[in-house]
């Protein structure tokens, strides 16, 4: 005859609930919120600041340089973004869409700038790819520029406190060339345009 108690399981053969993956879900979640209210405070300090010279050459289509005598007056809408980047390309599509909005508005300008994923860009690696994105995505007749010596994303950069720059990073300009609005990552169009609606009436 068997001993009943044999059969029943030790406490020992248990494993102990870990809530080592809650914590760290946890800790994560509260790091990623700190770090978005931290970026909208950012985002909204620089409001009212001027971004200072830039230095946005014709990579596709355009023929110049852009020329900041020309953009006074205007709201300018800046989009550094690059092929490389999945956020970017997500978004892009909108961006190109709303650019071609705008195409005959007078007092709005858009400039799409292609950023590398290396450093220093070189300008036919950077124009080979950014067209062929481009042609993917059946993209037609989008003047691009680009950032030699990455100048202008200095620029940019040097207004953060911290975090430094990021892709994509769209900044709207009001008709004084100061910031109206700034975003560090992906927008919708949506988002974008009622900025570029608000800077226009002010």
């Amino acid at each position: 005859m068997s001993d009943s108690t044999s059969s029943a399981p030790s406490p020992s053969k248990f494993a102990k609930p870990s809530y080592l993956p809650l914590l760290l879900a946890a800790l994560f979640m509260t790091v990623g919120i700190t770090a978005l209210v931290y970026l909208g405070r950012e985002e909204t300090r620089l409001r009212g600041t001027p971004i200072g010279e830039l230095d946005l050459q014709p990579l596709l289509f355009p023929e110049n340089a852009v020329d900041p005598a020309e953009l006074r007056g205007k709201v300018v809408v800046l989009h550094f973004w690059g092929f490389w980047c999945g956020p970017c390309l997500m978004e892009y599509p909108e961006f190109a869409k709303l650019q071609k909005e705008y195409i005959d508005s007078a007092d709005v300008e858009f400039a799409s700038i292609a950023c590398g994923d290396r450093s220093p860009d070189t300008k036919d690696d950077l124009a080979f790819y950014t067209k062929k994105y481009l042609d993917r995505e059946k993209i037609e007749d989008m003047p691009i520029y680009w950032d030699p010596a990455e100048f202008s994303r200095q620029q940019v950069s040097l207004l953060f406190k911290s975090g430094g720059f990021s892709y994509p990073t769209t900044i709207v300009l009001d008709k004084q060339g100061k910031i109206a609005d700034i975003w560090r990552g992906a927008i919708n169009g949506n988002t974008l345009k009622n900025s570029i609606e608000a800077a226009r009436k002010q």
